[in-house]
């Protein structure tokens, strides 16, 4: 009957049975073997509970791993910590068909999954690595949305510890962030504006901060933040990673109201950036505070409280934004009409009127916005497939084709990225003697088709000499036709005309130039 045990290691080569007592077996009566694995797991909890960082693991009584089943191979490597399970891996939709896959984070490529594809694989001990959102998709649709994916990847990211949560109050950082970072109103360099700095730099403190991910000087995500209240406000970019990390820092989303923010003059008015979560400010001689007056935060230029008219619809307003079109000019638009009348393209990071074209361009962390003329120099692809224009950084090229797809789209094989319709058939994964069937295959047509063309041109070959040999009889048979007319014609004249000293005379007629049939006609 199979039975399992509990290895503790005695030295640094050797592992060996331990009792529920946490004793080496055997020990005074002690039980330390198990008749199921379930069983032989609930007791290793057990232990763990008494020495959390204690190395255990679950083996078959007096044998070795290998000689497991493939089912309880894997089983063994969660217990014993090889595989680290992944975010969902408690979750119901997931739980019915762990037992087929084994899903666990890939320890050969990081931000990766591992699973098991097949029965046959299982039994090779051979795991499948892929991006999470392409596992998520191919096995769980029908239980995840395209938003629900990405919450996972994003838990899955702040798992590994991929990003690290970044709050500052460096006025020269925040400004670096901005400029390089997500795109919006404020995401652009200082000269862009009225104000005589960067206007977010005002968020230096004394109470509001920038959180951030990534780097400076191309941040993922951005957001500002209230740290002594733990309140984060409006995400920039990479929504699920930066708001889970804010969360699990204690964060929850909420106003900026009653904030203080640094006072920098302008003229009569004051510097002060779009503010998403705050309403107007006051001036207490030392700070704006936001919220409690009548000092305007919404406008976009920089500067509070500089009305002027719409270039669009000729209404004076507080609100203006910069619209732009593809001849280069410019135009002062209110909130309104920029906002019904205008698209932001992330490329040129500026307002376009929306009687330009546009395109969406869609990259693995969201989408951007471009004209469609600068589709290619943002770096984009159309991608035939999804009838959509990707980041060329999400894309990669097909080897057997050349024909542009998403990453996610194409599966590695002998070192090569191939398209579903090139990828070989499963068999050939563990044919040696079949690696790159896919371009062994294609060479294979190609030879075929060479050897058809060669036929075809002989054919065609055979064809024109026929064709010359038919028109040569005709020539010699019309020849003949003439000769033989001649003959007809001129025989009764020569019966009445003296004998030629030259012999017969048709064959002198015949050495000579042809005549014209039509010559003797009526004679």
């Amino acid at each position: 009957m199979t039975q399992f045990q509990i290895l503790y290691p005695h030295t640094e080569n050797e592992w060996r049975p331990l009792t529920i007592g946490f004793r080496y077996a055997p020990h005074e009566g002690q039980q330390y073997l198990w008749s199921s694995y379930k069983e032989a797991e609930a007791a290793r909890q057990c232990l763990l509970r008494q020495s959390p960082d204690a190395e255990l693991r679950i083996t078959l009584a007096g044998g070795n791993i290998g000689d497991l089943d493939w089912q309880t191979r894997e089983k063994l490597r969660f217990a014993d910590g090889a595989y680290q399970p992944t975010p969902w891996h408690d979750e119901p939709w997931y739980q019915a068909r762990h037992e087929e896959h084994f899903c666990h984070i890939s320890a050969a490529q990081p931000g990766k999954i591992a699973f098991t594809e097949n029965a046959a694989k299982g039994q090779a001990d051979r795991q499948l690595v892929m991006s999470p959102g392409r596992y998520l998709h191919r096995f769980f649709s029908e239980y995840l949305d395209n938003n629900a994916i990405e919450e996972w990847c994003a838990r899955l990211s702040v798992l590994l510890q991929e990003h690290a949560l970044k709050i500052t109050q460096d006025a020269d950082e925040i400004e670096e962030v901005y400029v390089g970072g997500p795109s919006s109103c404020m995401a652009h360099e200082a000269s862009v504006f009225t104000s005589r700095c960067h206007p977010t730099r005002v968020y230096a403190g004394p109470d509001t901060a920038l959180a951030y991910i990534g780097p400076r000087k191309d941040a993922l995500a951005r957001s500002v933040v209230w740290p002594a209240r733990k309140i984060y406000t409006s995400i920039y970019g990479d929504v699920s990673r930066l708001r889970l990390l804010l969360e699990n820092a204690g964060y929850t989303k909420g106003s900026l109201n009653g904030a203080r923010i640094r006072r920098i003059e302008y003229g009569d008015s004051f510097v002060v950036p779009y503010i998403d979560e705050g309403d107007n400010l006051r001036d207490d001689g030392k700070y704006l505070v936001i919220g409690e007056g009548d000092i305007s935060s919404d406008n976009t230029n920089g500067v509070a409280d500089a009305p002027t008219c719409c270039d669009h619809c000729d209404r004076e307003t507080d609100d203006r934004d910069t619209v732009h079109f593809a001849d280069g000019s410019t135009e002062e638009w209110c909130y309104d009409c920029s906002g019904d009348h205008s698209t932001y393209c992330d490329y040129n990071n500026c307002r376009y009127s929306d009687d330009e074209s546009f395109v969406t361009v869609y990259n693995n962390r969201g989408a951007n916005t471009v004209l469609e003329e600068n589709a290619e120099d943002y770096g984009a692809v159309y991608l035939d497939d999804r009838e959509e224009w990707w980041a060329k950084s999400s894309c990669r090229q097909c080897a057997a084709t050349g024909q542009w797809f998403h990453a996610e789209d194409l599966t590695e094989y002998e070192g090569e990225w191939l398209s579903e319709d090139h990828v070989p058939e499963p068999f050939d994964d563990d044919d040696e003697a079949l690696a790159n069937a896919h371009i062994l295959t294609w060479h294979q047509f190609q030879e075929e088709m060479a050897a058809i063309h060669a036929e075809v041109a002989l054919w065609e070959a055979a064809g024109a000499r026929a064709q010359a040999e038919r028109l040569r009889r005709e020539r010699a048979e019309a020849a003949q036709l003439r000769i033989d007319t001649l003959r007809q014609n001129i025989q009764p004249l020569a019966d009445d005309a003296p004998p030629s000293p030259r012999g017969d005379p048709l064959a002198a007629i015949a050495t000579t130039a042809p005549v014209p049939v039509h010559a003797y006609a009526g004679a």
